[in-house]
């Protein structure tokens, strides 16, 4: 594929992200569905332009939702999780040993989310896990939240693949003609 194609769909992908955003920064129930989403527009441009095109997506969506979206938390989940672990995850499963790239998929996980928790309370000022009442200050619904999260990211990490995995079987074919 020609480099003006690359850099074509690329600002394309950028435009669908953005748009996709705002969705997600004005009907605030869906801003974490919608940085999900968003994520296999970065698994398709990592599967179809590679480096450094995953990146120019990645980071010209993020700036321009955190311009655009300021006081949103869509922005912030995407950059710091769902906008860059498609493109880990492709690195990760590069590694030998299967049975190891869920530790290390948790593990980076794990870094991401105190990231995001401190970003989003001191950037844009929601606390990620705000608790009300008896729950306020109780340190087991902190950590039950947090181990939840865990296992909301490796359904998500399911997701990822069975997408992936069914745009390249089923997608991908029909789509060729037009990436050439």
């Amino acid at each position: 594929m020609k480099e003006t194609k690359k850099l074509t769909i690329g600002a394309m992908m950028i435009a669908i992200g953005v748009a996709f955003m705002a969705l997600g920064a004005y009907v605030e129930a869906l801003d974490l569905t919608v940085a999900a989403l968003l994520s296999l527009v970065v698994a398709f441009v990592c599967i179809e332009l590679g480096s450094p095109y995953i990146w120019i997506v990645w980071l010209g969506t993020s700036l321009l939702g955190a311009v655009f979206f300021t006081g949103s938390f869509v922005w912030i989940t995407y950059f710091l999780i769902f906008g860059l672990y498609p493109i880990l995850k492709g690195l990760i499963e590069r590694l030998k040993l299967k049975w190891l790239w869920i530790l290390v998929k948790l593990a980076v996980f794990n870094v991401m989310l105190p990231l995001l928790m401190l970003a989003s309370q001191y950037i844009i000022g929601i606390p990620l896990f705000a608790l009300e009442g008896v729950f306020k200050d109780n340190v087991f619904v902190l950590i039950g939240l947090y181990l939840l999260c865990n296992v909301a990211f490796f359904l998500y990490d399911v997701f990822m693949t069975v997408m992936i995995r069914a745009y390249l079987e089923r997608f991908r074919p029909r789509f060729s003609q037009f990436l050439k």
